[in-house]
């Protein structure tokens, strides 16, 4: 076929026309994120940038952005990574990459390395004066290089909480300034600590990354055959393990638990997770949002999504009392690429767990994005204040 003839399409096509393909097969289906694991792993080309495509192409598109194209001889080969995949090749029989566990340190003896923590205690029986609100300083080590050190300078605010810093040392204003701050902001240690069992479901919001350690549950936000995504997806899958995740979505799909249907979540071990705190894995199939946006400012689902999402979080915290797990640390499920629109996702995920009777004693929410930490904390004031 001439470069001419050939047809280009996006990465949403390319895993629509290879699974047509695939189903002809009796393979499973592929997912967008599955096929950016094979690319990661070397298995998959990337694609075709814009400037690599035939100029009449090039011409006839909307805009010229980083967007990737692939052909149908992509398709081919996307199919047939699939099939020997499923056959039960390994990404190294394939000539991929190894998986390397990460090497990243998740413990650091000072305070400036602990997240930025908000939580909120349901008050079903509780006066409303009785609920706190609490920040924690955060530095999100694992987002930025360490600088290289010229000089140096530390500052004890107090006891437990001191500011290090490089280059000139801030003023006496300053430091009176940031006093006064952490005096009204941020509280202590004790802030991120557990209450003791209540019978109340406490939700806490906190900029980190989603696999750092902690000792209960860890929620996935999945794809219907428990594959490898990316984002939050893709942590949990890193620091748990693929190989020991993989054995485990394998088992799911022999005992017929999968594919998932919306709104429903199923149990695996942590694999290397267990080691960070991790008693197991929860895996929740959340919708995508099909519905228009609302110009004017009003989310409006049209196709069930709202109560979709709401039946998935049902779903986990049934999951999580039927494994007796009683702390859950979890991304937001279907935002990001499942298109939920924020912070609408937050709302409905913050009213679902505050109605439902279940043992779950804490959801801690994982983000790194400073955005999506903000909208949260707004979305659950705004929640806590429709109550």
């Amino acid at each position: 076929m001439s470069q001419s003839n050939t047809e280009y399409f996006d990465i949403t096509e390319l895993v629509d026309r290879a699974n047509v393909e695939a189903r002809k097969l009796n393979i499973g289906d592929l997912s967008v994120r599955a096929v950016r694991f094979y690319i990661q792993r070397g298995l998959f080309t990337k694609g075709l940038m814009v400037n690599k495509l035939p100029e009449a192409i090039q011409r006839a598109l909307p805009h010229k952005g980083n967007q990737r194209f692939f052909t149908m001889d992509d398709v081919t080969t996307l199919v047939s990574i699939k099939g020997q995949l499923d056959s039960g090749k390994t990404v190294a029989d394939l000539g991929g990459r190894e998986v390397r566990e990460s090497a990243r340190s998740f413990h650091s003896e000072e305070l400036f390395s602990r997240k930025l923590l908000f939580t909120e205690l349901n008050a079903l029986s509780s006066p409303v004066d009785m609920v706190s609100d609490n920040v924690v300083l955060s530095s999100l080590d694992f987002l930025t290089p360490t600088p290289r050190v010229q000089s140096s300078w530390s500052v004890a605010l107090r006891e437990d909480l001191t500011l290090h810093g490089t280059g000139i040392e801030p003023s006496e204003d300053a430091v009176r300034e940031l006093l006064r701050v952490v005096k009204k902001h941020f509280a202590p240690v004790a802030a991120a600590s557990i209450p003791p069992l209540t019978g109340q479901l406490k939700i806490e919001i906190e900029l980190a990354d989603i696999a750092e350690p902690f000792n209960g549950g860890i929620v996935n936000s999945s794809d219907n055959y428990v594959t490898p995504g990316g984002g939050a997806s893709a942590r949990i899958w890193e620091v748990c393990g693929h190989e020991s995740l993989a054995r485990e979505s394998d088992r799911l799909a022999k005992s017929g638990l999968t594919p998932l249907a919306v709104g429903t979540a199923v149990f695996t071990e942590a694999g290397n997770g267990a080691s960070i705190g991790f008693e197991g894995v929860i895996h929740a199939h959340g919708p995508r949002w099909r519905s228009p946006y609302d110009k004017s400012g009003h989310t409006v689902s049209l196709d069930g999504e709202d109560e979709e999402l709401a039946r998935t979080w049902r779903a986990v915290l049934k999951v999580a009392d039927q494994h007796h797990i009683r702390q859950l640390v979890t991304p937001a499920i279907s935002s990001g690429i499942f298109g939920f629109p924020s912070p609408h996702v937050f709302e409905i995920a913050f009213r679902t767990l505050l109605d439902v009777e279940t043992d779950v004693q804490l959801v801690r929410f994982r983000t790194i994005s400073r955005r999506a930490f903000d909208q949260m904390i707004d979305a659950l004031q705004r929640v806590r204040g429709a109550g």
